[in-house]
């Protein structure tokens, strides 16, 4: 049988559905990009802010008419599921979170053909990014509470997946040929607080037993709980990728505490500093949050300030959204929607001149870039590298090359051009042929 699907959300939610898709396909199933091939259509859902729940409702209504049972799982099915089954009788099973654990059963009403059997298991994927690339998913949950966010509500308390299920999946990775791991969780540096006897160095230090991975990055790291080891061990290691997600949301202290986070401005740029002065080639991404109820122009301009003097390598910047079930979406100072755009686009520009700085010191420099594909339109390969994340938000780095390359080639690239967000650069050695 064929499953048509349809991934939507985070790099986390990816996750859930590459873990079904496994358990599908030891099932006799077989993923199809065309819902007019599939038997059955599932979408994979996101609920984060009211864009994401747009579109997947929109996702959903856009496969009814084909007339092929359609399966809701991820976060707005756990979120809404109620109201969706009111809303949407069409759909023929709503799968929330808490039911993954027995997928089999509550999926078997839609198969006549044959009996499911099994569980789904953690360490087993159908890898749905490119090849060679992989999300190392380290726990579920959070228990931070943020006032803005729905995901503690959704996804429930912080949960670490166990050291040895870790270790299973980052050796099964390392044999299947994975070159490029990005380690992820809502919250990845608190890894292992919850299991007593590990912590996200021990995870790392594991993961640098295998030098088949190219690059290692770490998204989602609180900032105040980044432990000084773990800055040390990128330092002392040049195996390590330096890339570093900080989500620090804002800089004012005043919108800090009112948005529940830990920590003050002056913690935020130490931890910076301290990033910068060890591993000097440290790339720092982050995400701002503005228009949150209460921020005053004086918080508005703090935060401005410092997007311009910290100079992130990277930065995404959201307007705050009010999210039922969320602590913010009662306070009564929400601000209007034309200061929060005018808010957003004033952050958007200070970055662009940041970005742009940035990239153009990087011209000349040259980095290991692992080969991912190739574009006939522009001639151009595409490939991972330190620089940026693979989830396509931080921009790319096109790369010419005047012999033929192949997915997996580990080369040596020269920066040629700089643009905003993005670069492009030239090969001047093949390090490694793919295997």
């Amino acid at each position: 049988m064929n499953i048509g699907i349809i991934s939507l959300g985070c790099a986390k939610n990816q996750v859930d559905l590459e873990e079904i898709l496994a358990y599908l396909k030891k099932n006799g199933f077989e993923a199809v990009s065309d819902p007019a091939m599939a038997d059955i259509l599932l979408v994979n859902t996101c609920a984060f802010i009211e864009a994401a729940k747009k579109e997947s409702i929109d996702a959903i209504l856009e496969l009814l008419p084909y007339k092929k049972p359609v399966v809701v799982t991820g976060c707005l099915s756990t979120r809404y599921l109620n109201e969706l089954k009111k809303e949407i009788p069409e759909v023929a099973l709503w799968v929330p979170l808490e039911d993954y654990h027995d997928f089999g059963k509550v999926f078997q009403p839609l198969v006549k053909e044959k009996t499911l059997t099994g569980e789904i298991d953690p360490t087993k994927r159908v890898f749905l990014s490119p090849k060679r690339e992989a999300y190392l998913r380290i726990s579920d949950g959070c228990d931070n509470y943020c006032n803005f966010c729905a995901i503690p509500h959704i996804r429930g308390r912080f949960k670490s997946v166990p050291f040895d299920t870790l270790k299973t999946e980052i050796k099964e990775f390392a044999d299947d040929g994975i070159r490029s791991l990005t380690v992820i969780s809502q919250d990845t540096s608190m890894y292992g607080r919850d299991l007593g006897n590990v912590s996200l160095v021990d995870l790392v230090k594991e993961i640098n037993k295998y030098p088949s991975f190219d690059f290692v990055k770490l998204m989602y790291l609180y900032p105040d709980e980044v432990p000084e080891e773990l800055i040390d061990l990128f330092a002392a290691d040049s195996n390590l990728t330096p890339y570093f997600d900080l989500p620090v949301q804002h800089f004012s202290d005043h919108i800090l505490k009112r948005m529940g986070r830990r920590g003050s401005e002056q913690d935020i740029i130490d931890l910076i500093s301290r990033f910068r002065k060890k591993v000097p080639e440290a790339i720092l991404r982050t995400t701002v949050m503005v228009g949150f109820p209460g921020e005053t122009e004086e918080d508005f301009e703090e935060l401005l300030k410092q997007i311009q003097e910290v100079k992130f390598d990277h930065l995404g910047c959201f307007m705050y959204c009010p999210e039922e079930g969320t602590p913010a979406y009662n306070f009564k100072d929400q601000i209007p929607e034309e200061v929060k755009k005018a808010r957003y686009n004033a952050v958007m520009k200070a970055q662009k001149k940041v970005s742009y700085a940035l990239n153009k010191k990087r011209l000349g420099k040259t980095y290991k870039c692992l080969i991912t594909g190739y574009d006939e339109k522009t001639f151009t390969y595409s490939c991972v590298n330190n620089i940026y994340a693979p989830d396509d938000i931080d921009g790319e780095m096109r790369l010419y090359s005047k012999i033929p390359l192949a997915e997996g080639d580990l080369v040596e690239a020269k920066v040629v051009n700089a643009l905003v967000y993005d670069l492009e650069g030239e090969v001047t050695q093949v390090l490694r042929k793919a295997e």
